[in-house]
């Protein structure tokens, strides 16, 4: 149930939030792509799931999750305002991993490879042997590798 006189508006609002910030921190620190990851994905996960709980407990109970408020849901019996904590989450999520995937940290494939696997088609046949040559020119650049045959 929402708590301290909060709009069903509001608390459509919290819960994206609250969703959006967690989904993007489980993106961005279990991101095998990504070089830059420091500590424990376990920890920063965490402490986010405890951030969205102290910040929507009071407006919320902080969902964060569908299926977290619908076991309580069943048990009580009321179902009052229940689609609050489906559309917030599910859309929160949802605008989190198109941000993460598509702005913040976009994958080295085109545009029309990307949108063919959303759609659920097989990408163009020669994508598996790009995708080998693109790694092996990132490898052979990267300012993070030495030359072949130089040693430090």
């Amino acid at each position: 149930q929402l708590h301290n006189e909060t709009t069903t508006g509001q608390a459509v609002t919290v819960e994206l939030f609250l969703t959006f910030q967690l989904v993007l921190c489980i993106f961005a620190s279990t991101d095998e792509r990504r070089e830059d990851n420091l500590g424990s994905p376990a920890l920063s996960i965490g402490l986010s799931v405890a951030v969205g709980h102290l910040l929507g407990i009071r407006y919320t109970g902080c969902s964060m999750n569908p299926a977290r408020s619908f076991a309580p849901a069943v048990i009580v019996g009321d179902f009052s305002d229940h689609w609050v904590f489906w559309v917030g989450p599910l859309v929160g999520a949802a605008a989190a991993s198109i941000i993460y995937n598509y702005i913040l940290f976009p994958q080295a494939k085109t545009f029309s490879e990307r949108l063919a696997i959303f759609k659920g088609f097989e990408p163009e046949e020669d994508w598996a042997e790009r995708e080998v040559r693109r790694r092996q020119s990132v490898e052979l650049h990267s300012p993070q590798t030495l030359p072949r045959g130089m040693s430090e």
